[in-house]
């Protein structure tokens, strides 16, 4: 009797033990179900480095990430509000897209304004990013930047290698335009001045002062900032390409006999002697670790099947572009570096552009933009 009653007891105990478990697993706290929580997710690293430890400030076209320690649910982060990027003072959200990538489990903010020079913004990611789990993160994720009045210079896309017209973005609309090296000056000496295109003088954020030689002028200062750094992105595109054509030394193209579309690159300072026509239709750059210079009162036009619909010609001089009087010339001119674009008197670029990282200078020149 007595072992009878002591398996009974023991009987009782283990189930007591078991309705216990039973009830702090499956059930409790008014009928809620509880669950697991996994670790709380946390920031790990913010870019770029020099916005977060003061080392510098952010460019005018600065894009933010974010690294995250764990997955990430995709939709919480893309969500409105959940990064945003404000002006410090007047809490105004600065419009941009938000995109994560599972692979890295990065987040990045790219604005699609213009940030304003000397003012101070803060970047913000809340709780309401989660991970996969649903667990948020532990705390909202904050850090200020101030904005320099300069422009990243940007990567280039994947697509530069073409094999398509070096993709001019939101400089495409501009005939005159100078970038951020050296002086960054824009000069005109003649009186004259035809620019079918916008102008924009890359050493001020706002518009510059040209003076009475330009007949037309248009453009916003966001306008002009954005075309800073899409002309960056053309010229690193340009260089980048796979060659076509090697040439070892310095090069006239006006005696390379049955000049073909493609891209040519040059060791070396890069020329047009003499009349030229291009006759192969399709996209034609030239770049070279020298300088442009042609000879005075020539002719460089399209003839046979290329013509201003189905060819394209863009020259990419490391040491700058010096483009005789009196000339008719082709294409799209982009110095980089820190060298200039000259324009002899009396020159047109017809379809074409006059571009340089650091200066330009023209003299009753006439400029008309390629058609988009």
């Amino acid at each position: 009797m007595k072992r009878f009653k002591a398996q009974q007891a023991c009987l009782i105990f283990m189930m007591l033990i078991l309705s216990v478990f039973f009830i702090t697993g499956c059930g409790g706290h008014g009928g809620e179900t509880d669950k697991w929580m996994s670790p709380a997710p946390e920031v790990t690293a913010i870019g770029p480095a020099t916005v977060v430890t003061g080392a510098g400030p952010a460019c005018l076209n600065q894009t933010f990430s974010a690294t995250f320690s764990k997955a990430m649910n995709a939709s919480t982060i893309t969500a409105p509000g959940t990064f945003t990027v404000k002006a410090t003072g007047t809490g105004t959200n600065v419009p941009g897209i938000v995109t994560y990538d599972a692979a890295s489990l990065t987040t990045t903010f790219t604005p699609t304004v213009i940030f304003s020079p000397s003012v101070n913004y803060t970047a913000t990611i809340t709780t309401a990013a989660t991970d996969t789990d649903g667990t948020p993160l532990a705390a909202d994720v904050v850090w200020n930047f101030t904005v320099a009045a300069t422009i990243c210079n940007p990567v280039p896309p994947a697509s530069c290698n073409g094999p398509g017209p070096v993709d001019m973005g939101a400089a495409a609309t501009f005939g005159v335009l100078v970038g951020t090296a050296g002086g960054a000056t824009l000069t005109n000496n003649g009186l004259n001045t035809t620019v079918n295109g916008d102008v924009a003088a890359a050493s001020e954020v706002t518009a510059p002062t040209i003076g009475p030689g330009f007949n037309n002028y248009t453009g916003t200062d966001a306008q002009y900032v954005a075309a800073k750094a899409a002309m960056l992105t053309a010229i690193s595109c340009a260089q980048g390409r796979t060659c076509d054509f090697n040439y070892g030394s310095d090069t006239d193209f006006a005696t390379v006999v049955g000049l073909k579309a493609g891209v040519h690159c040059v060791t070396g300072a890069m020329s047009v002697g003499s009349n030229l026509t291009l006759t192969d239709p399709g996209v034609y750059v030239f770049v070279s670790t020298g300088a442009l210079t042609s000879a005075p009162t020539i002719t460089l036009q399209f003839g046979g099947s290329a013509n201003t619909t189905n060819s394209s010609v863009f020259w990419v001089p490391t040491g700058g572009a010096s483009i005789a009087a009196t000339n008719v010339f082709l294409g799209t001119i982009i110095s980089g570096g820190s060298a200039a674009t000259t324009l002899g008197a009396n020159t047109t670029l017809l379809p074409g552009r006059a571009f340089s990282n650091s200066a330009v200078t023209l003299d009753t020149n006439t400029i008309t933009i390629p058609a988009p």
